[in-house]
């Protein structure tokens, strides 16, 4: 089947013809034009984002508003005929089309059960390791999400507080309501937060976890000894870093732009230990760099990185350092996946 891309604009652009809409669900349900339609849906993305005319464009905001809209659409279905889920699953179907061009991307992960009207519905973004993913939450909350990320929240904030769930790192940007707090929580700590801007780092494989207060106010709280813990106020531009091992915390003045600069595309590193720029290279670009020589881990490093490949980064390094490194590839697996880039480092006298 044909897509007809003149119909395809019309609708798109709110000038739709009487049928238009009935048309386009047709090809969203034909297998057979599945390929048809992506190369016209891409064909319109492209031309939208050439036109002069469109001025503060913002290609990622756009398809987060796309996407939020479309959880908004799918928490009031839940509670009607299984024929509207069925609606909702092609218009998400449209909206990965749209999330193809963009360099970070979106996977939404639905439970397999479908809840009651009186149980709340849950997604959970993951930004893959080597992106960054841009979100929306329903209360017009947004923000961004790292590499190797999880987060999870309700399709709508219900009861006196807005509650969701983070694994590994994320910059939030909380919409201000005295009345209902946003509370982030972790597997130990938990931040609350009233109409505030602040950066969590909580990976599940770090021993520590840093809180970092751009704006506003928060009250971080961490777990020791099975009970939970209120630490010192926070202010803007200080860091609180909990230590998971000692179950310690210390507060510290820090450069929140070079904190939060991992979501503009900048790795940035001023004086961190070489353990810490091999840590976050891994995430940044999904690969597995192994320190081979302790005396190594002994160097910090200062440097900020915006769209350098690993090989540039590499090269850096290596002119930077007494460091010499062998890329040993990727090693095929039985199942015929491939593991991680690997790339040992060593120090060179």
């Amino acid at each position: 089947m044909e897509v007809d891309y003149q119909v395809l604009k019309r609708y798109l652009e709110g000038k739709g013809k009487n049928g238009d809409k009935e048309l386009i669900v047709s090809w969203f349900t034909d297998i057979q034009a599945e390929s048809d339609l992506r190369k016209k849906y891409l064909r319109y993305w492209n031309e939208l984002a050439q036109k002069p005319d469109n001025k503060g464009y913002d290609g990622s905001m756009i398809l987060g508003r796309i996407y939020h809209e479309i959880k908004l659409e799918e928490s009031r279905a839940l509670s009607q005929k299984k024929g509207m889920t069925r609606f909702i699953n092609i218009v998400s179907k449209v909206a990965a089309v749209l999330f193809i061009p963009l360099i970070t991307f979106l996977f939404v992960y639905r439970s397999n059960f479908m809840p009651t009207a009186s149980e709340t519905a849950y997604s959970e973004i993951y930004s893959p390791l080597g992106t960054r993913t841009m979100f929306y939450l329903p209360d017009g909350s947004n923000g961004w999400l790292n590499g190797g990320s999880y987060l999870e929240f309700p399709l709508e904030f219900k009861g006196k507080s807005r509650e969701v769930v983070l694994r590994g790192e994320a910059y939030f940007d909380v919409n201000s309501d005295p009345k209902k707090p946003f509370i982030v929580s972790g597997a130990n700590v938990e931040v609350v937060a009233y109409g505030t801007s602040f950066n969590i780092m909580a990976y599940p494989d770090d021993h520590e976890i840093r809180v970092t207060l751009v704006n506003g106010n928060i009250k971080v709280s961490g777990k020791r000894d099975g009970r939970i813990h209120d630490f010192r106020k926070i202010n803007p531009e200080e860091m609180c870093i909990y230590d998971l091992n000692t179950s310690s915390y210390k507060i510290i003045p820090v450069d929140v732009n070079k904190i939060i600069s991992w979501k503009e595309g900048k790795l940035v590193f001023r004086n961190e230990p070489f353990q810490e720029v091999v840590r976050k290279i891994n995430r940044w670009y999904n690969v597995n760099v192994i320190i081979k020589d302790e005396i190594l881990e002994s160097y910090t490093y200062l440097a900020t990185f915006e769209d350098e490949t690993l090989d540039e980064v590499l090269k850096l390094l290596k002119l930077s350092a007494p460091i010499e490194y062998k890329d040993l590839g990727r090693e095929r697996r039985k199942d015929g996946s491939f593991e991680k880039r690997k790339i040992e480092l060593y120090y060179k006298p």
